[in-house]
């Protein structure tokens, strides 16, 4: 039977508008009826077509807020969908724009991996990260610099690595001509960072998002802000957004960031949102029932990821030492030989850029041949609890079984160090191998990289995430990358960066 449409379905169509080629499912919690209404017209108008559940016809999903999708769909149904989560405010800037925005900037991040203090915001759960490299004998898996990360390289690949190096401080050269230096600016990139965690605390996705776009375009520019008169031309920069900047260039800081500070609202829900698993509105409904404590919450009805995220509050906050992180690290990597000969599997995030300590462990993994990952994850988590490292799930989906979802399996839980009780944060994401490289860079990080990694692309006529770097389609609607098109094939993530002419960094250059 064909799936049920809604009534605005019956509108005049223009088959070659702006929204040509998307099937959409609306999340109506959290929007005016009117508005909602609003917007089936102009979708249907458009060229878009209207569906009343999730089906495998749906491309995009549209929502106000991560809560009101999750009361929506469970999560199990969102990690095996393969469109696009988008914010309502797409629509919105699409409308204005007269055509279709950037996708990347407006992902609605699901409560799974994008709400919970993670150590980088991350690519993608918002359905997240992904990667791709070829299955070439001639290619080689890329370490990074990581002394510790498995390789597998021919003598061509290793010849070519020694005889073309590279000082640092050539590449330090080369890096300030590509782009400009992270921080002219970060006095107010920093602030407005704060804002929209504060604003996402409180449910605020309209005004949490302005801030959002704002901070890639001040920190593109290459002079240190210090007069109104210079952003007063770019874009995402409207007049509240200028008058922030004015108050912190010449004060040094922002009245009402100094007021959500002190606002006990604020400062509850903020709490609140770093418990696993509660977001926003989640956080806003316990406030408005009374809660004002962690311990006030252990009253409440909260999910079973909820409960373990509580439970483990303090556990999870505390950072892990690096040489901690390595031994980890290397049990791990012996845990997979005893599953999957020859599994590769390297820590990724804040681990492999160098830093001392680590807010948790995303480990990504994946196999040479390209076929035996498959399956792996269901046994490679049974051994780990075998041997007591994994202690609690959170997030358990596979998909390299199933052939869906880019086939990336994902599992979030909690595990300790040998011979302790403490719980630590971990996430492990299987990718096939010819996505590998795609995923590794993407949680690899850091999130302020990654980011200008997707402007790049997308300047140049493509759309990149941890599954790939995908050729976008021009239609009446503008730039958006096809649907069910195939990503371009890289061995390795310095051929992503070489393909979109963005200087090579290793790892531990990246805390940028």
């Amino acid at each position: 039977m064909a799936p049920k449409r809604s009534k605005s379905q019956n509108l005049l169509q223009d088959p070659h508008g702006m929204f040509a080629g998307m099937v959409v499912l609306l999340i109506e919690k959290g929007v005016q009826a009117r508005r909602l209404q609003i917007w089936k017209q102009k979708l249907v108008q458009m060229g878009a077509c209207i569906e009343d559940r999730l089906s495998k016809r749906v491309s995009h999903i549209f929502a106000a807020t991560s809560d009101a999708l999750l009361q929506k769909l469970d999560g199990e149904r969102l990690a095996r969908f393969e469109g696009k989560v988008l914010s309502y405010e797409w629509l919105e800037d699409s409308l204005r724009s007269g055509e279709r925005a950037s996708e990347d900037l407006y992902t609605v991040k699901v409560g799974l991996d994008g709400e919970n203090g993670r150590d980088e915001p991350q690519p993608s759960i918002s359905k997240k990260l992904k990667l791709s490299p070829n299955n070439s004998e001639e290619g080689s898996v890329e370490s990074g610099g990581d002394s510790n990360a498995p390789t597998l390289v021919t003598k061509t690949a290793t010849d070519q690595t020694v005889t073309n190096p590279r000082t640092s401080d050539s590449l330090n050269s080369n890096t300030s001509m590509s782009y400009s230096p992270p921080d002219l600016n970060k006095n107010i990139t920093e602030i407005f960072g704060k804002l929209i965690n504060i604003y996402r605390a409180l449910g605020d996705e309209r005004r949490s998002f302005s801030y959002y776009k704002a901070i890639p375009v001040i920190e593109k520019l290459p002079f240190k802000i210090e007069s109104i008169d210079q952003v007063k031309h770019l874009p995402a920069i409207g007049k509240s957004l200028q008058d922030h900047i004015q108050e912190i260039s010449t004060t040094g800081k922002l009245s009402k960031l100094e007021h959500f500070e002190t606002d006990e609202k604020v400062h509850t829900i903020s709490l609140f949102g770093e418990v696993w698993g509660i977001g926003p509105a989640t956080a806003l409904r316990l406030y408005d029932k009374g809660c004002r404590t962690l311990d006030d919450l252990q009253k409440e009805s909260l999910t079973h990821a909820q409960k373990i995220g509580l439970k483990y509050f303090d556990d999870i906050k505390q950072r892990i030492p690096r040489n901690e992180v390595q031994d980890m690290e290397s049990l791990l990597k012996k845990a997979g030989e005893d599953v999957l000969p020859g599994v590769l599997i390297v820590c990724g995030g804040s681990f492999r850029r160098g830093k001392s300590s680590c807010g948790d462990m995303d480990i990504v993994i994946t196999h040479p041949d390209g076929k035996s990952h498959r399956g792996f994850l269901q046994r490679y988590v049974k051994h780990l609890k075998d041997m007591k490292f994994l202690r609690e799930d959170l997030i358990f989906s596979t998909h390299s079984e199933e052939g869906t979802d880019s086939g990336v399996d994902t599992y979030f839980g909690l595990c300790t160090y040998p011979g302790r009780e403490l719980r630590h944060r971990i996430d492990l994401k299987v990718y096939p191998r010819d996505i590998y490289a795609f995923g590794l860079l993407a949680w690899t990080g850091n999130d302020v990289l990654n980011r200008r990694l997707r402007l790049v692309a997308e300047s140049k006529g493509f759309r990149m995430d941890d599954t790939g770097l995908y050729p976008a389609t021009q239609g009446s609607g503008g730039k958006r990358g096809a649907k069910g098109s195939a990503s371009l094939k890289f061995d390795t993530e310095k051929d992503i960066f070489e393909f979109l002419g963005f200087p090579w960094l290793e790892p531990q250059q990246r805390n940028i």
